[in-house]
């Protein structure tokens, strides 16, 4: 969705804290409004690489979708790659979220594998634009590590949430590999679907790829031999 946006707000603004952001700390106005700026760029550089491709589309056309001078662009993303990333389909913030939600008494991997169904019925995202997108990022070899990175970043994270259905300190190695097993079991999920033809569910793919991890690493202490 393009919109028109202004430019961020100068260095030095006064700033008015209204809100509490992630991990308690306190969000301010500027913050929410470089938030909101940077997420409609990301979201218009989106659509121009589905549309044009991901060579094809420039800053500059990015910029001018937006109503935002080029360097204010740079100033938000200084490569292009950075809006890839930004815009990647699979927010993993999101799915923590979910999982967080699940029942307690739920096995590891039902419990992850029905957040992310819940998340995926929830995205306002066309399925056949978040196919295109996971296409593109596989087509491209510099940016095809994206899910890989956003995985990377976000286990440390995952393995919190997945401990106490594990029954093991989210640092322990076991619970490492196991949200290690997770995360490559949803990118391939994903890689998976994106290759499968027009209108492919994915739920069913979900499905069967968390009851493959039901008998491995997703097994808490109490039910595993």
């Amino acid at each position: 969705m393009t919109t028109r946006i202004g430019e961020a707000p100068a260095s030095g603004a006064p700033a008015v804290a209204s809100e509490v952001g992630d991990g308690g700390a306190e969000q301010t106005r500027a913050e929410r409004r470089r938030a909101r700026i940077r997420a409609t760029i990301a979201d218009a550089a989106l659509r121009l690489f589905l549309s044009r491709g991901y060579d094809a589309t420039t800053v500059e056309d990015v910029a001018a979708a937006v109503d935002l001078s080029p360097r204010t662009v740079f100033r938000y993303f200084p490569f292009k790659e950075d809006m890839l990333r930004e815009a990647v389909h699979f927010e993993l913030t999101e799915l923590i979220a979910a999982l967080r939600e699940r029942p307690a008494h739920e096995h590891p991997a039902d419990a992850l594998g029905r957040a992310m169904v819940h998340m995926w019925s929830r995205q306002e995202k066309d399925p056949e634009e978040v196919r295109t997108l996971l296409r593109l990022i596989s087509e491209l070899p510099r940016v095809r590590g994206l899910l890989v990175e956003a995985s990377r970043n976000g286990q440390n994270v995952l393995a919190e949430a997945l401990a106490p259905r594990l029954g093991r300190p989210a640092t322990d190695l076991s619970t490492q590999v196991a949200t290690g097993c997770a995360l490559a079991t949803l990118n391939i999920v994903l890689e998976t679907w994106a290759t499968m033809p027009t209108g492919t569910d994915l739920t069913p793919l979900i499905n069967s790829a968390m009851a493959t991890l039901k008998a491995g690493p997703l097994c808490p202490d109490d039910h595993c031999g």
